[in-house]
Order: C-alpha cells, then sequence, then structure tokens
C-alpha cells in the first residue's frame, strides 16, 4: 500500500507537469522530471505489482491450495519480505540527495599518474612483468595512509587523492594477481593514452540518472560522465534487493508445492486451482529470468566503478549487450505481472456463472505457451538499436504469435459468459473490464509488435498508452478483482458493495480517460520523457490528467 500510494504520487507529479505545456510543476527541470519517471517506473514494477502477486496472494493461496499449513521455510519468507522495503528506501533516497558539481576523470589513468608523481617513480616500468613497483608503493602508502584510511572520502581535497577504489587495496596489489603476461602491459599502455582525457569539470546534477531511465539505458548508465555517483548506483542496489527479495520469496514456494503437496494434487496440475497454477508458472519464470537482470546489474556496477568495459564501446565492450539482458528479463516480466491476473480471472467466471469454465485445458496450455514464447520475443523493445533485419523479422513473427494464445483465452471467456446465469456483482463488472481493457492493451500491442509501425511509434506516448493499459490497466483490474474474491476469505468480513462500485467507475473510467488520449498522442508524434510540449497538444495532455485524478479518487474508494 505505502509503495503503491508513493508510485501513484510520483505519476501524480508526472500529470501535473504535463497537463499545461511550459513546464508548470517543475519549472523547467527536466532532470528532475527524469528522475520522477525513472523512480515511477522502478517502484510500479519491482515493489508494487511483483509484492502484491507473490508475496500477498500466492503467500496466503499457495500453502493452502497444495495443502499445507505454511510455506516450506517461513523464515525464509520473513527475510524475503524485509530485504523488500531496503530496496525501496534505496530508491526513495534518490530524491534527498544534495545538487553537486562533480569531477569526471578516467580513474584508472589518473590515480595511477598521480601515484607515480607523489612516489617519483613509474608505475609503467614493463622490464619485468610485474606490473607495481612494490617497494615504491609501499613507502608511498605507508606516508599516505592517514589519507587512504582514515579520513572520509569526501572530505579530501580532490588534488589529494592517492588511490580510491572499491577493491581492497591488498587486494589489488597482491602480486599474483597483477603478474599478467609482458604484452597485456604493453597494450595497456599503448591505450592509455587514446582513453578519454583525464579530467573533466563537468556541471551535472548528482541528484539524477540523467539519461537512463527506468530500463538502464546504456551507455548512459554505463558512464559516470553521463549519470554521476550516487543516484544511478542506489537504483542499482536497489534493483538487486528486489531481485533477492523475489528469488528468495519464489524459491520458497516453489518448494511448498514440491514438498508439502497433499499426495494426490503432486503430478496433477490439474487438480490445482487456476491461480495456483498461474503463480507456479510465473515463479518459474522469474526463476530464469531474474539472474540474468541480477547479473547485468552487477556487469553495469562493474563498468561504472571497477573500470570493466562490459558496455562500454570505446574500449570493446558492447553498449547494445546490456539491453538484450535486459530486455530478456524485462519482457518475460510483463508475463510474469499478467499471467496470475489470468488466473484469478478464470477462477471469478465460473464462480460469478456457476457453470464451470470451457475447456480448463485449452485455458492452461495457452497461459503455457505465452509464457514460453514470452522469452523468444525481448527484440521488438530494440527495434531501433541496429539489429540486422533477420532478427527484427524473427522477434516481429512471434510476438504476433503471441496473440493466438491470447485469442484462445478471449474465446474461452466469452464462451464461458454466454451461457450461463450471471450473477450481476462487483466481481462481473470487473471481470468484463479486465477482458475488455486487456482486448485494448493486447491490440495496441500487436501494432507495436510490426516492425515498420514500432518505428515511427517507438518512444512515443503510443508506447506509454499501450503498456499503461496493460499494467495500470489490465493487471491492477484483475488483482482488485482477485482481491474483491477472496476479500471475505482473508478478512472474514464482507467489503463495503458501495465503495467498491465507486472504486470500480472511478479507476476503470479513469483508466480510459487517462490512456486513450496517448494513442493520438503517439500518433502525432508526441515524444515521451520530454516534460514539455506544443501548446497544441494541450487538450489530450489535459484529458490525461483529468483521467489521472479521476483514478486517484477510485483508489481512495478502494482504501
Amino acid at each position: 500500500m505505502l509503495t503503491g500510494l508513493s508510485g501513484a504520487a510520483l505519476a501524480t507529479m508526472i500529470r501535473l507537469e504535463l497537463s499545461y505545456p511550459g513546464s508548470p510543476f517543475f519549472k523547467g527541470d527536466s532532470l528532475r522530471y527524469l528522475q520522477v519517471i525513472t523512480a515511477h517506473g522502478l517502484i510500479m514494477v519491482f515493489f508494487v505489482v511483483v509484492p502484491i502477486l507473490f508475496g500477498a496472494f500466492a503467500n496466503f493461496v499457495i500453502p493452502y491450495h497444495v495443502g499445507s499449513k505454511d510455506v516450506a521455510f517461513p523464515r525464509l519468507n520473513s527475510i524475503a519480505f524485509w530485504i523488500l522495503p531496503c530496496g525501496y528506501i534505496l530508491v526513495s533516497k534518490t530524491a534527498f540527495l544534495r545538487p553537486q558539481f562533480w569531477k569526471y576523470y578516467d580513474k584508472p589513468t589518473y590515480h595511477f599518474t598521480l601515484l607515480a608523481k607523489k612516489s617519483k617513480r613509474s608505475f609503467y616500468n614493463l622490464d619485468d612483468n610485474n606490473f607495481f613497483q612494490f617497494k615504491s608503493l609501499t613507502k608511498f602508502l605507508k606516508k599516505e595512509r592517514n589519507i587512504l584510511f582514515t579520513k572520509r572520502v569526501e572530505k579530501i581535497p580532490f588534488e589529494n587523492i592517492g588511490f580510491i577504489s572499491p577493491v581492497p587495496l591488498r587486494l589489488f596489489f597482491w602480486q599474483t594477481l597483477v603478474s599478467y603476461p609482458e604484452s597485456f602491459w604493453r597494450a595497456g599502455k599503448r591505450m592509455v593514452p587514446n582513453r578519454r582525457r583525464k579530467v573533466y569539470f563537468t556541471k551535472c546534477s548528482n541528484r539524477t540518472q540523467v539519461t537512463a531511465g527506468w530500463t538502464f539505458v546504456t551507455p548512459f548508465s554505463a558512464n559516470l560522465k553521463y549519470t554521476g555517483f550516487g543516484s544511478q548506483d542506489i537504483l542499482i542496489l536497489s534493483v538487486i534487493f528486489a531481485g533477492i527479495s523475489s528469488t528468495v520469496g519464489f524459491t520458497n514456494l516453489l518448494i511448498t508445492r514440491r514438498t508439502l503437496s497433499m499426495p494426490g494434487l503432486r503430478n496433477r496440475r490439474i487438480l490445482l486451482p487456476f491461480i495456483s497454477i498461474s503463480l507456479f508458472l510465473t515463479m518459474r519464470m522469474l526463476a530464469i529470468v531474474t539472474p540474468v537482470l541480477g547479473a547485468a546489474m552487477i556487469m553495469l556496477f562493474m563498468d561504472r566503478h571497477w573500470q570493466t568495459t562490459f558496455f562500454e564501446f570505446v574500449y570493446g565492450g558492447d553498449t547494445v549487450l546490456f539491453q538484450h539482458l535486459f530486455w530478456f528479463f524485462g519482457h518475460p516480466e510483463v508475463y510474469i505481472l499478467i499471467i496470475p491476473t489470468f488466473g484469478f480471472i478464470n477462477m471469478i467466471i465460473p464462480y460469478i456463472n456457476t457453470r464451470r469454465v470451457a475447456s480448463k485445458h485449452h485455458l492452461i496450455w495457452a497461459i503455457y505457451v505465452m509464457a514460453y514464447m514470452g522469452f523468444l520475443v525481448w527484440g521488438h523493445h530494440m527495434y531501433l538499436v541496429g539489429l540486422d533485419h533477420r532478427s527484427r523479422s524473427l522477434y516481429s513473427t512471434i510476438t504476433i504469435m503471441i496473440s493466438l494464445p491470447a485469442t484462445i483465452k478471449m474465446v474461452n471467456w466469452t464462451l464461458s459468459l454466454l451461457n450461463g446465469s450471471l450473477k450481476v456483482d462487483i466481481l462481473l463488472l470487473f471481470t468484463l473490464a479486465y477482458i475488455v481493457v486487456f482486448v485494448v492493451g493486447g491490440f495496441t500491442g500487436m501494432w507495436l509488435s510490426h516492425v515498420a509501425l514500432n518505428i515511427s511509434m517507438h518512444d512515443t506516448f503510443y508506447v506509454i498508452a499501450h503498456f499503461h493499459l496493460m499494467l495500470s490497466g489490465a493487471t491492477m483490474i484483475g488483482i482488485f478483482a482477485g482481491f474483491y474474491y477472496y476479500f471475505s476469505a482473508l478478512f472474514g468480513i464482507k467489503y463495503s458493495r458501495v465503495f467498491a462500485y465507486f472504486h470500480f467507475i472511478y479507476y476503470v473510467g479513469g483508466q480510459w480517460l487517462t490512456f486513450l488520449p496517448m494513442f493520438w498522442l503517439g500518433f502525432s508524434g508526441l515524444p515521451r520523457r520530454v516534460h514539455d510540449y506544443p501548446v497544441i497538444f494541450m487538450g489530450w495532455q489535459g484529458m490525461a490528467t483529468t483521467g489521472h485524478l479521476i483514478t486517484l479518487i477510485g483508489v481512495f474508494f478502494f482504501f
């Protein structure tokens, strides 16, 4: 609830800024605006939807559905929960970092030159295989020990920095680590003059990850030159925390299913309720993609501080590799968020309809096919980064093929609703709203899978409208439906129907009013992540802001 409200507050800032041309809210501070949209994306994806589905619902529902009293490792469950606020606090901290001038320099070149100057010896002596001259270095370190080890790093004047590195110094000067073949250091020496200049004095704000966004786009996020020391590093750590939390959580729940199921359920998926089938599938997906994200984040951190060059094009790294790694996580992640809500809808339809759902086997087949195909289509986020035509055609084709299992689900739902005796209640309304929003969100996504159309729509408001209809529209509406479905089971009382209806009307109406205008902004080519716009777009943007405020009224009624 806390993270959801803070994410909504950030969204409100964005909508207030865009409600009117001329930067009314941020007063022209585009860096602050970028910081807010970055934090909004990170909080909503990593700290709202995932904890609701896998923390709240899975924790209550899965032990109950497999016939166990509790999860296999309750303490593990506890630490999975408590790691999450740590990540969230780190994201929040970026708002409170002070702006400052900071000096950008190429660390290895700068520090080694400084050391050589101070100790009157050159460290690029290549007579033997050893990179460092240990005697002079030891003498120098003894002299400078107070700077290196006792004073706080921030207090040291820039000129006096002897050597600062996240690698422990003893490890760094350990002889075996640095006795590489001679040719290696000769190549290094040849490269040093070609590296970028030693010291830049850059006016750059330390309070923001200037250009990277929530997807941490390289080269911006991989280089201190663009994003400064501070916020970007804190965000990388927060994503790692979120990844650890979900890893510990899903491991625990999968082991619960494997070890604590009732004997008749062990290998019979069809006997489990839909919500558990969906949750187990998405947890297996998380097990595949979360380590990839973690690896990408650690490589990014090393690029920023340990002088590695995984993503630094200048030194032979691959800038696009990071995007491959991120979107290999990022695309299955959207299925990880939406598939559990399929589970809710598949359970609610027979409940409100007093007849079983049409062809349970086909629905299970459809979510499995969607999940497995979701691993093959991450490149459709990257049509504009220089992939070859063959790859783009493949990604496009497989993306369009995902519409097949999605259509099967739609046909099943409509057939299930067709001949029953429907109980008109809040659950029916949320289910119907879910189906309509899902159709529109999915259909607009099919357009984006087409390479040529994507090239004209990419990074415009069209993309914003599409994925928000899927996430804040379909996913959240599905979560609300599941919440009302399980409400009396979880809390032992009935919810207020009046507030539930108000919640439904304002939330769903607000979603449509917020995101439909963005499709037209996208058709007009208005780019996203830019905080000001020509006055001609004020009508659509004003509608969107009004819609967001109406959505907030719905959230108020929910609370």
